[in-house]
């Protein structure tokens, strides 16, 4: 990733191009901390270059944010990717910064509504040396099932460093439902789901084995929520969820939850 940097007075504008992650986090936060040592309390972060971000990067800019806060400034976010805006939206972090359409915008934020023109965004000085609701494809395992059943679809509510928590929708009674024949407390699952924030790029495949199931019915349908345990998974696989987990625990300890 390469970071470009350019002041507007006392406002410092820092362009992300590529991706942030745990790779060339130690690099990036190390330059940016200086920046704030040395007397930077305004930040914009020019995001619209920025593919991919992941979890370790994210706690870093909430930590950085919170801070820059507690000193009486802040960090602003521009023109966020595609990627960025979904990733802030899933994890339910796009209320926490404040964005903006453009770098313009942002600043006039700074100076309290002062128009700044037009800035030339591709003249910054560069800097070399510096994943709401997943689905998860699951369907029944063991001796007894049926190794031609096809997967099901469900969805991802949280993720525990031991296992996981997701929710099966069904339209109707669950009754006829071949889910609601095998997903039940004991019962051992292939599970198949990706997790970007955690790794980019890959599929975490795994046996699970369910420890509880809760039926809800309302207009919108009927639901199981099933809570899993990792049985056969990984060493590196089990290593990258927990480490999500604790990534993301880190981020409600900054935010006071």
């Amino acid at each position: 990733m390469k970071l470009e940097k350019r002041r507007y007075e006392d406002v410092l504008i820092l362009r992300f191009v590529g991706e942030f992650d745990s790779f060339n986090l130690p690099g990036f936060s190390e330059h940016i901390d200086k920046m704030i040592e040395g007397g930077d309390r305004k930040l914009i972060l020019d995001c619209h270059l920025l593919k991919f971000i992941n979890s370790a990067a994210l706690g870093y800019l909430i930590k950085t944010r919170k801070r820059l806060t507690a000193e009486g400034g802040d960090m602003l976010l521009a023109r966020p990717s595609k990627f960025v805006k979904k990733t802030l939206g899933t994890l339910g972090l796009d209320a926490l910064f404040r964005i903006f359409d453009s770098v313009e915008s942002a600043l006039m934020h700074f100076k309290q509504g002062l128009d700044v023109g037009k800035l030339n965004l591709e003249a910054g000085e560069q800097d070399e040396s510096l994943t709401g609701s997943v689905p998860i494809l699951f369907r029944p395992a063991g001796s007894d099932a049926d190794e031609e059943a096809p997967n099901q679809v469900g969805r991802i509510v949280t993720l525990y460093e031991d296992g996981l928590l997701f929710r099966y929708t069904a339209e109707g009674a669950l009754a006829g439902d071949p889910v609601h024949g095998f997903l039940k407390a004991g019962a051992d699952l292939k599970m198949k789901f990706r997790q970007p924030f955690a790794v980019k790029d890959h599929y975490f495949e795994m046996l699970g084995n369910v420890v509880e199931v809760s039926e809800q019915t309302d207009d919108d349908g009927s639901s199981l929520t099933a809570r899993v345990h990792y049985g056969d998974i990984s060493d590196e696989d089990r290593m990258h969820l927990q480490q999500f987990v604790r990534d993301q625990d880190a981020w409600r300890r900054e935010l006071g939850q």
